[in-house]
C-alpha cells in the first residue's frame, strides 16, 4: 500500500533504479542524465546514491562530470556511502591517464565538504601538487583552502607543498591560483602563510605580462599588501607595474594603482614620486568615462579614500570632479566630498563658483550637501572666507520656506562666525540671518540660532524679547537646545543684567529640575557661577572677538594605520562601505602591518607641524585654566564661598547694576 498511496513517484524511481543497473551503457548514461535533470529542479534522487555511483567505474568523462556533481549535491546527506567513492577518486587521480580526468577528481573530492572525507583527500591532493600537468597543479592548488577551511588540523604537510611549488613554480596560471589559494588561507587563519624572496617577487613580476586578466589581478592584490625591503626593489616593482596603467580592464588598472600608491612610502627619490603621481591620476581620472554609473561609484568610493593619504594627487584636476546634470545624485554626493577634499589656497575660487552653481539644484538634499561643502571650504582656508559668506547671504535673500537647506545654511553661519566673529558686519550677513531665524525647525538649527542671539545680542534688535520666546518653549525643545539656550541665555543676562534677570530666573526654575542630566547639572553651574562671581561666566560663555585659529585643515576620517589597510584593500566591497574587511566581515582576520613610517603627501608641509604646535598650545592652555579653577567647587551647593578682597570689591560695584541670581531664586 505504501507503494502506491504514499510516494507516486516511486514508480519513476524504480525506472531509473532499472536503467541505471542495466548492462548497456548508453541506457545507463541517460539514466544518469534523468537523475541530474531531477536533482536540478529540486526533486529527491539520493535514494539512488549506491547505483549512480556504480557508474564510475566507466572512463566516459561525460558520465564522470555528471556523477561527480551528484556525489557532491548528496554527500553531505549520505557521508557514510560517500566514502564508498573514495577508491574510485583515487583510482582517477593515480591512474587516469587524462589530465582532465585527474582534475575533474581532485576539484569534486575538494568541493565535498564533509569532514570525514578529508583526512583520505590529503595524499591524492598531494600527488596533484606535485603533478606534471599545470592545470591539474592549478586544480590542486585551488582545492587546498577549501579543505583548510573544514579541517584545519591536517593542512599543514599541504601548506609546506603550497610554498614549495611558489618557489619552483614557472607557469604563470599556477602561480597566480597559487597565490590566491595562499591569501585565501591567510585571511582564515590570521597568519602569514607566503614567504617571498628575491626570486619569487622577480618570478610573480614576470607571470603578470604572461597571465590572463584574473591573474593580473590576484597577482597586482598581493603585491600591494607586501612590503619591500628597500627603495631599490620597490622602484623595479613599480616600473614593471606602470604599463597596467593603461590596461582594458578597469580592475587590472585599479590594481597597479594600489600596488604604486602603495610603494611609494619606500621611494626615497621626492622627484620620482611627484612623476609617478602625475602618471597615477590621469589613470583614475580615466576610469571615471566609463557610461556604468556603478564603475564611476566604485571609484569616486575609493578616490576619496586616496585623496586622504595623498591630498596632492588631484589638485591640478578638480574640474574632472564637477558634477553633470545628468549624473545620479549618489554620483554628485561622492564629487562633492572629492571637490572639498583637493580644494587648496590656489584653486578655491574655481570650486566656490561651481558650487554657486549646484544651489540652484531641484533636490534639496544635494543643495543642503552643497551648503555644507561652502562651510567647509570657508572654515577651512581663510582666503576664501569672504566669497563663501557672500554666495550664503546671496542664497539667504531668496529664502520664503523651512527647507532642508535653510536648517544647513543655519548651522554652516554659526561655525563660520566661530571661525571670525567679524564676518557678521560683512554684507550685512547678521541682519539676513537673523531675518530667517524663525525658519529653523531642527535641533542642530535652532541650537545655532539660540547662538547667534546669545553671541550677537547686543547687535540685534530686540534679542532680548526672541531669547523669551525660546525660554517660553524650553521644555519641548531637544536636548541640544536646552543646554545652548542655557549658555546663549547666560551670555545675554551678562550683556542686558537688569532686562534679562526675570529671564534668566524663569529658565533656571525650568532647567533646574529637567530630567536630563546633562541639562540640569548644567543648570546648576551656570547658577552657582553666576552666584559666585559673574567675571568667571564672562570668561567661560562669551566669545572673544577675532579669528578663531583651532579648525584643523586635516580632513581624513581614519586613523593613519587603518588607512594603510583600507588603501591596501582598494577594489574590495569593504571599500564602498568605507569600512575595514574585518569590520564587515566577522570571519576576517587582519594581519598586522609591519609598515614602520607612513607619509601623508601634503601640498603644505609645514601644515603638519602647525596644527601640532596649536595643539601643544592648546593644551597648556587647559591644564592652566584647570589649575586656576580648582579653588572653586562648582557642585558645592552649601553657602557661597567668600574667598578674596577682590571678589567682596566686585561684588559691592555691581550690587547697583545686576540682580544677585542666587538670592532671586
Amino acid at each position: 500500500m505504501a507503494y502506491f498511496g504514499n510516494n507516486p513517484q516511486r514508480g519513476e524511481l524504480q525506472e531509473l533504479y532499472a536503467d541505471l543497473n542495466d548492462l548497456n551503457f548508453e541506457k545507463k548514461k541517460e539514466a544518469v542524465k534523468k537523475v541530474i535533470a531531477y536533482m536540478t529542479v529540486g526533486k529527491d534522487v539520493s535514494d539512488l546514491f549506491q547505483s549512480v555511483i556504480k557508474c564510475l567505474e566507466f572512463n566516459d568523462i561525460e558520465m564522470k562530470k555528471l556523477i561527480y556533481l551528484y556525489i557532491v549535491n548528496y554527500s553531505r546527506q549520505k557521508p557514510d556511502d560517500a566514502i564508498m567513492v573514495i577508491q574510485n577518486f583515487r583510482k582517477d587521480v593515480r591512474k587516469s591517464e587524462n589530465p582532465l580526468v585527474r582534475a575533474l577528481a581532485i576539484r569534486t573530492f575538494g568541493c565535498l565538504r564533509v569532514p570525514k572525507l578529508n583526512e583520505y583527500l590529503i595524499e591524492p591532493l598531494k600527488d596533484c601538487i606535485q603533478d606534471d600537468d599545470p592545470y591539474v597543479r592549478k586544480t590542486a592548488v585551488l582545492c587546498v583552502p577549501k579543505v583548510y577551511e573544514v579541517s584545519p588540523e591536517i593542512c599543514p604537510p599541504l601548506l609546506e607543498l603550497l610554498q614549495k611549488l611558489l618557489e619552483k613554480e614557472s607557469n604563470a596560471l599556477v602561480l597566480a591560483n597559487l597565490i590566491q589559494s595562499m591569501r585565501e588561507i591567510e585571511v582564515v587563519s590570521g597568519k602569514q602563510i607566503i614567504i617571498l624572496n628575491q626570486k619569487i617577487i622577480q618570478k610573480l613580476l614576470l607571470a603578470v605580462d604572461e597571465c590572463i586578466e584574473w591573474g593580473q589581478i590576484f597577482i597586482l592584490d598581493y603585491l600591494a599588501t607586501y612590503n619591500p625591503q628597500d627603495s631599490k626593489q620597490a622602484e623595479i616593482i613599480i616600473e614593471r607595474t606602470l604599463p597596467r596603467l593603461s590596461h582594458i580592464n578597469p580592475t587590472v588598472t585599479f590594481c597597479a594603482v594600489k600596488v604604486i600608491l602603495k610603494y611609494l612610502d619606500f621611494l626615497d627619490n621626492g622627484d620620482l614620486v611627484k612623476n609617478l603621481c602625475k602618471k597615477v591620476a590621469p589613470s583614475l581620472i580615466s576610469l571615471l568615462s566609463w557610461n556604468q554609473p556603478e564603475v564611476q561609484y566604485t571609484i569616486l568610493r575609493n578616490i576619496s579614500l586616496i585623496l586622504q593619504k595623498f591630498p596632492i594627487l588631484f589638485e591640478n584636476d578638480v574640474k574632472v570632479f564637477f558634477c553633470s546634470f545628468n549624473e545620479p545624485y549618489y554620483i554628485k554626493y561622492e564629487k562633492l566630498d572629492i571637490m572639498v577634499r583637493i580644494c587648496d589656497s590656489k584653486n578655491f575660487g574655481q570650486v566656490l563658483n561651481e558650487l554657486l552653481i549646484y544651489l540652484n539644484e531641484a533636490d534639496p538634499h544635494f543643495v543642503r550637501k552643497t551648503i555644507k561643502s561652502i562651510g567647509k571650504i570657508a572654515i577651512t582656508y581663510d582666503k576664501a572666507l569672504d566669497k563663501a559668506v557672500s554666495i550664503l547671504v546671496e542664497f539667504a535673500k531668496n529664502i520664503q520656506q523651512p527647507t532642508e537647506p535653510v536648517q544647513e545654511l543655519l548651522i554652516q553661519m554659526q561655525l563660520i562666525y566661530k571661525k571670525n566673529k567679524q564676518m557678521y558686519k560683512h554684507e550685512e550677513s547678521l541682519k539676513i540671518i537673523y531675518s530667517i531665524i524663525d525658519y529653523a525647525n531642527e535641533p542642530e538649527s535652532k541650537s545655532a540660532c539660540a547662538w547667534i542671539v546669545g553671541e550677537f545680542g547686543e547687535f540685534i534688535p530686540k534679542s532680548v524679547e526672541k531669547m523669551k520666546e525660546y525660554i517660553d518653549n524650553f521644555q519641548m525643545e531637544d536636548r541640544l537646545v536646552q543646554l545652548q539656550l542655557l549658555t546663549s541665555a547666560v551670555q545675554l543676562y551678562l550683556k542686558y543684567p537688569s532686562q534679562c534677570a526675570i529671564l534668566i530666573q524663569q529658565l533656571i526654575t525650568s532647567a533646574k529640575d529637567s530630567f536630563n542630566p546633562d541639562v540640569r547639572d548644567r543648570t546648576y553651574i551656570y547658577w552657582r557661577l553666576l552666584s559666585t562671581d559673574p567675571e568667571i561666566v564672562k570668561n567661560l560663555v562669551c566669545f572673544n572677538s577675532g579669528t578663531f585659529s583651532n579648525f584643523s585643515k586635516d580632513l581624513r576620517l581614519w586613523e593613519t594605520q587603518d588607512l594603510v589597510l583600507a588603501l591596501e584593500n582598494m577594489g574590495n566591497i569593504s571599500n564602498l562601505f568605507h569600512k575595514l574587511p574585518h569590520q564587515l566581515y566577522k570571519n576576517i582576520k587582519i594581519k598586522v602591518n609591519n609598515q614602520q613610517e607612513v607619509k601623508i603627501y601634503k601640498g603644505d608641509e609645514k601644515l603638519e607641524s602647525q596644527v601640532k604646535e596649536q595643539q601643544d598650545e592648546n593644551q597648556q592652555n587647559i591644564q592652566k585654566e584647570q589649575q586656576q579653577q580648582q579653588d572653586i567647587d562648582l557642585l558645592n551647593f552649601d553657602d557661597p564661598p567668600v574667598n578674596n578682597n577682590n571678589n567682596n570689591n566686585n561684588n559691592n560695584n555691581n550690587k547697583s547694576n545686576k540682580t544677585d541670581v542666587f538670592e532671586l531664586i
